[in-house]
């Protein structure tokens, strides 16, 4: 059997490996010993010849290895097999029988470079590197195996792909070519599209955030569900007792989508929406001194690399500022990010200036996070990218 490839790191570049991060940077190569094939296993080892990990190589991405094992190890279906199996079973033992979860996500289960969501008997495959395109046969047929699907749906639409040198694609691999459906998603039916642009039809990394935050609605509430997408934090507060929710989105496919939620959850007749840039209709809502008892502010990442992230932050102070002059004294604010550029610490900061200019005294309530069937590991701070917090107005001057 012909020697392994592998690559030596430099001096120094150890740590961050071993300490449990599991990506492995083409700058921090020292030396490639045999042959390195796009998409095919590379040992990585220390200046001793140490195995620290190995992994799938990407021949185009900065990123050159996403480490698999800290050891040496086959990467065949078995081992893949088995992967899926633990991940399966973490969904089953923290969220039951919801049907609709995250089965697969990526470095959080240790297959980086695999994401799979599941819609009752369908599901979603995206895969975001050369070596895990390459098995997507293979990925296939353990998915068939162990869950037999109705519907397997590819979603490689992200751009991610570009920095491995893949083209993006969608369709059907499996099934009916019908990828509309109706699912639960918390404690709603939702009508979703899987080769809807939005992720993979549902943010299902906020489904329990939806239950979270509904419960504190009081009876008789007004909501303000601003980047609503499918208005699941609307809905979800409806169904908790709200008067009326408001929801607003700049997408008028997502506000089609918030409607039919609305309808499902019989909550139609008490649903507004507003299809508007979400900046332009707080500001309208700032000169018309609207108010509302919580506003749920959930917008899309404001920034993709570090570059950005100052601009971001004037964003999320804008969208804070004018989203706490809509509350009074006991109204409560829900708030997240999903960039993973942007620290907790960055973003509760960002939303206390916000407090100061809008002359509001803030509560923490309650800390959100993604919901359980997307992982974190906290030697990867790039899996923890969703941060929630949820205020109250203690006094507004």
């Amino acid at each position: 059997m012909a020697a392994r490839p592998y690559a030596t790191l430099v001096p120094r570049q150890t740590h961050r490996i071993l300490a449990g991060h599991c990506w492995v940077f083409r700058s921090e190569f020292q030396t490639i010993v045999g042959e390195a094939v796009d998409g095919e296993p590379l040992e990585i080892r220390d200046q001793r010849g140490t195995v620290v990990g190995s992994g799938l190589y990407s021949a185009q991405s900065q990123i050159a290895v996403r480490l698999l094992s800290r050891r040496s190890v086959e990467f065949d279906a078995a081992f893949f097999r088995d992967r899926l199996r633990q991940a399966r079973a973490l969904r089953d033992q923290r969220l039951g029988g919801r049907p609709a979860r995250r089965l697969v996500s990526s470095e959080g289960d240790l297959l980086p470079g695999l994401i799979v969501d599941q819609y009752g008997d369908r599901l979603v495959v995206q895969t975001t590197t050369v070596g895990m395109d390459r098995r997507l046969p293979m990925w296939l047929d353990l998915l068939k195996a162990e869950f037999s699907p109705a519907q397997i749906v590819e979603r490689n639409d992200l751009t991610v792909r570009r920095h491995e040198g893949l083209p993006e694609r969608t369709g059907v691999l499996h099934g009916p070519a019908d990828t509309r459906l109706v699912v639960r998603v918390g404690r709603c039916d939702v009508e979703v599209d899987l080769l809807d642009p939005h992720k993979t039809g549902s943010y299902l990394d906020q489904q329990l955030n939806h239950e979270a935050v509904a419960r504190w609605v009081v009876p008789g509430a007004r909501v303000l569900d601003c980047f609503c997408h499918l208005a699941g934090f609307g809905v979800h507060a409806l169904l908790a007792g709200a008067k009326e929710a408001v929801a607003v989105d700049s997408a008028e496919a997502s506000i089609a989508g918030a409607r039919r939620s609305a309808e499902l959850a019989q909550v139609g007749d008490r649903l507004v929406t507003h299809c508007a840039n979400a900046f332009d209709w707080l500001r309208a809502a700032d000169d018309a001194r609207e108010t509302f008892d919580l506003v749920v502010l959930d917008p899309p990442s404001f920034t993709r690399n570090k570059d950005s992230v100052a601009g971001a932050m004037r964003g999320y102070k804008e969208i804070h500022v004018r989203g706490l002059r809509r509350l009074g004294v006991g109204g409560r604010l829900a708030t997240f990010t999903c960039s993973h550029h942007v620290s907790a610490a960055m973003f509760l900061e960002t939303v206390l200036e916000a407090a100061v200019d809008a002359r509001r005294i803030l509560r923490l309530e309650e800390t959100l996070s993604a919901s359980p069937d997307h992982p974190v590991l906290p030697t990867i701070p790039e899996s923890q990218y969703l941060k929630g917090f949820v205020f109250s107005v203690m006094e507004a001057f």
